[in-house]
């Protein structure tokens, strides 16, 4: 397969020296340096013995072919500027070259673009990227900010040892003792209130699809006032039969609404919670 996607690649390349001006040809020799970019993970150059060479080589390789995928992924946006899988594959290697911010905006146009029925199929793939972009912000902030607690922590906690340390030096050893204890104890409860906070949140249920029991992404009302996950519950119409799972009522696909009011909840938790987007 390794194979077939550096011939494709070839074979593109040609195509370009022949029609430049076209934004398919670039976009889809993107696509294939980023196969292979998945490839460079397990292929191993047999030239290099030393362990620490052969994974920097890896890296080289694999980042060589990241950043070819940008580079035409941003050619095919200079030519064809709605093309939804240039934007997309934009996202995807800056999100591989933790250039988040320009990985967030490439993918916020690939979604705004996707919005037509014509490019329904891309939508999930470039929701999972958006998302997967934002837990990775959220996943740095949250570990630059322990580690800002933990630094504080080590203050506090020579601070109070020099209290108690002091009041050992002027011969109240037993004072310094409980003093220590209970500024421990106060700052052991600090850290605990901390962690609970950071903790995430569970994913509330009115958010859930009742057939496959996930966070919606398309939302949809049916005349019963139960809501679904859009694929589930017309999988179900299609298999099962026309009625509502729940209810039991006759359903078909044309009574079907967007629940606009529980797509906004749901926007909101995932803005706030992007890990259960995946979760």
């Amino acid at each position: 397969q390794k194979g077939k996607f550096s011939a494709a690649a070839d074979a593109y390349t040609e195509a370009i020296t022949l029609e430049p001006s076209n934004a398919a040809l670039y976009q889809n020799r993107a696509l294939c340096h980023q196969k292979l970019s998945r490839w460079q993970n397990v292929a191993v150059p047999a030239v290099c013995h030393n362990l620490w060479c052969r994974v920097l080589c890896l890296k080289a390789d694999a980042y060589s072919e990241i950043w070819q995928v940008l580079n035409d992924a941003r050619k095919a946006i200079d030519l064809d500027p709605r093309s939804v899988k240039a934007h997309y594959l934009v996202g995807i290697a800056c999100s591989e070259l933790d250039l988040l911010d320009e990985a967030e905006s490439a993918f916020m146009t690939a979604l705004t673009l996707s919005s037509s029925p014509h490019f329904s199929s891309y939508r999930a793939s470039v929701e999972q990227g958006l998302y997967g972009v934002k837990t990775t912000r959220q996943q740095k902030e949250q570990s630059i900010a322990m580690a800002a607690e933990d630094a504080d922590n080590a203050v506090l906690e020579g601070l109070v040892q020099e209290a108690a340390q002091r009041h050992v030096e002027s011969g109240d050893a037993e004072r310094g003792a409980a003093l220590q204890r209970d500024m421990m104890q106060q700052l052991k409860q600090l850290t605990e209130r901390t962690a609970a906070l950071r903790a995430r949140p569970p994913v509330p249920e009115c958010l859930c699809c009742q057939i496959t029991f996930d966070i919606m992404r398309e939302p949809m009302l049916t005349p019963s006032g139960q809501t679904f996950e859009r694929e589930a519950i017309e999988q179900h119409l299609k298999h099962n039969g026309k009625w509502d799972p729940v209810t039991r009522q006759p359903l078909q696909v044309t009574d079907l609404r967007e629940n606009k009011a529980v797509k906004a909840l749901i926007d909101d938790f995932l803005r706030k919670n992007p890990w259960a987007f995946n979760g």
